[in-house]
């Protein structure tokens, strides 16, 4: 088995002195990136943003770029568009995927930052979550049968200095049968993994496997039976909806249908790699 392709993310979200300092960096055979954001930890509002690029497909390169254009945007759900059209100048298509990342994190220590934000305890905060976000995934499509309340798996309602991190990797290796892809999310709250064999063209999906190591509740983990759903599929062929609606739409993990989208951009990476080579 031989290791052709790479991937890794990391976010991590800081408390600094009165603002939230939100990194996303990107390493990967194809590129290292990192998208910057200072943020107010009360509003969410982005104070200050820089865009970082070290290496790309085609050399090596050293660039930092300071982004007036994005203060004054929410750095929240529903950003996307604005985020996009802040970007659009910088024409690089690394750059919109790594600052929605940060903007993730960010979202992410609000779990931390309640008070900030103006919520006058966790039960309070829980239950905004709770309202706001109900049948969106297993767990909030099944509040009933939830056994394990948000902070009673977080364990604490406060984390000075380093708020939020997250890992995620994405490796393709290529089998005498074919291919597999392997993939890995691991943050503050989750620990997910994916494995996908492939076919000798690359695409086809042979066997799916998914893991939750760690996860808010044990409803949870039954997010993991809808794997098998992408056995025969082209993966090369599906959209990020497809795989979302495969893997179970409000009744399966988020987790997993972002590890295995991240897959289906790794392999489409590789084959245009391998397609510049000939």
């Amino acid at each position: 088995m031989q290791c052709v392709f790479q991937r890794n993310w990391h976010l991590s979200l800081r408390l600094e002195n009165e603002f939230l300092l939100a990194d996303a960096t990107y390493c990967g055979t194809d590129g290292e990136y990192s998208a910057r954001l200072q943020v107010n930890p009360n509003t969410f509002i982005v104070l200050g943003a820089q865009w970082e690029v070290y290496r790309t497909a085609t050399g090596a390169i050293n660039k930092i770029v300071d982004l007036p254009q994005m203060q004054g945007l929410e750095a929240y759900f529903n950003s996307g568009r604005a985020l996009r059209e802040a970007l659009a100048s910088l024409e690089d298509s690394f750059a919109a995927p790594l600052f929605a990342d940060a903007v993730r994190a960010v979202i992410q220590s609000e779990t931390f930052l309640y008070r900030e934000r103006g919520y006058s305890s966790t039960d309070n905060y829980q239950e905004y979550w709770d309202n706001s976000f109900r049948n969106t995934c297993r767990y909030y499509s099944n509040l009933d049968r939830v056994q394990c309340q948000w902070y009673e798996h977080v364990g604490s309602d406060y984390r000075p200095g380093n708020v939020f991190n997250r890992m995620k990797s994405q490796f393709l290796y290529r089998t005498e049968a074919g291919y597999r892809l392997v993939g890995h999310l691991n943050d503050s709250f989750h620990g997910v993994a994916s494995e996908l064999e492939l076919a000798k063209d690359g695409s086809t999906v042979l066997k799916a496997r998914g893991d939750l190591l760690r996860a808010p509740d044990i409803v949870c983990h039954e997010s993991v039976r809808y794997m098998d759903k992408l056995e025969g599929k082209l993966l090369g062929g599906l959209k990020k909806r497809n795989i979302t609606e495969l893997l179970g739409s409000s009744e399966g993990c988020v987790h997993l249908f972002e590890i295995v989208s991240d897959g289906m951009e790794t392999v489409v990476l590789y084959k245009k790699t391998e397609e510049k080579k000939m």
